[in-house]
């Protein structure tokens, strides 16, 4: 890697790594996934880590609306690096935080959480428009910090079954408003009709068409964390979509904007 790929994150706000884990580091990673879904295996509710996809409706709306869901089936998983340290193995091994991250942000960043982002054929279920920096917890003080995460494809990643989609330049445009309801907390009981957050169309900036970020396995998207970005559904009879993500907090990039971003008012 060298400049032009930083170059790139700080002017679009996402860049392509190819082959950035491929060979041993992949077969790690697939290892430790197939580690996670055992774990998920006999789940047959979504809980705060484990969402289970759900036909039609779509695992994270299924889980806030106590719907069924499909058992053992995951959609996501949330602090993956917990449940099962391989993966944060082979992320220090990659020094991902040192080299990738530095290198677009100015200083290495520090793992803060790490996802698995599962698209099973035929019900794999989309990812609204939204900027992660949204869902920071409020412990985070985004107004110092930055985020800087790291996709890397485990299966192809294609255009069919729901690929990373990215609007450039959209990081310098400021926090777009997002609609929708926030996660039910432990006890709470489950809100019919609970719509995923997420950035409404009328709200999307106008500035650049989004781009489609394919990948092959062991290739990787690198992103900042105020970057509008979403996924299509998975609906193809079997072509699985599997990734995982690692997030690094970083120093507040010198380009970050957190004040309201301008949109259009209908």
């Amino acid at each position: 890697m060298d400049d032009t790929h930083y170059r790139e994150v700080r002017e679009n706000g996402f860049v392509r790594l190819p082959g950035l884990a491929a060979g041993e580091a992949l077969t790690r990673l697939r290892a430790a996934v197939d580690d996670l879904k055992e774990l998920a295996r006999d789940r047959t509710v979504s809980s705060g880590d484990f969402v289970l996809e759900a036909p039609g409706i779509g695992g994270w709306a299924a889980w806030q609306q106590g719907a069924a869901a499909l058992p053992g089936v995951l959609r996501s998983a949330d602090r993956i690096h917990e449940h099962v340290p391989g993966f944060e193995a082979v992320q220090r091994s990659l020094d991902l935080a040192g080299v990738p991250v530095a290198g677009a942000a100015g200083s290495p960043g520090t793992l803060v959480n790490a996802f698995l982002w599962a698209k099973p054929p035929v019900v794999g279920s989309a990812k609204p428009w939204h900027q992660d920096i949204a869902f920071a917890p409020p412990a985070f003080r985004a107004g110092d910090h930055g985020i800087v995460t790291i996709w890397i494809a485990l299966d192809p990643a294609t255009v069919r079954n729901g690929c990373l989609e990215f609007i450039p330049g959209s990081h310098v445009l400021g926090l777009f408003p997002h609609t929708g309801d926030r996660e039910r907390r432990p006890g709470e009981p489950p809100r019919a009709g609970a719509v995923e957050p997420h950035v409404a169309d009328e709200h999307l900036p106008r500035t650049a068409d989004p781009v489609a970020v394919p990948l092959e396995p062991g290739s990787a998207v690198m992103f900042d964390g105020l970057v509008l970005h979403r996924s299509a559904p998975n609906t193809t009879a079997g072509e699985p979509r599997t990734a995982v993500s690692f997030v690094y907090e970083v120093p507040r990039p010198a380009w970050s904007r957190m004040e309201p971003a301008a949109v259009a008012r209908v």
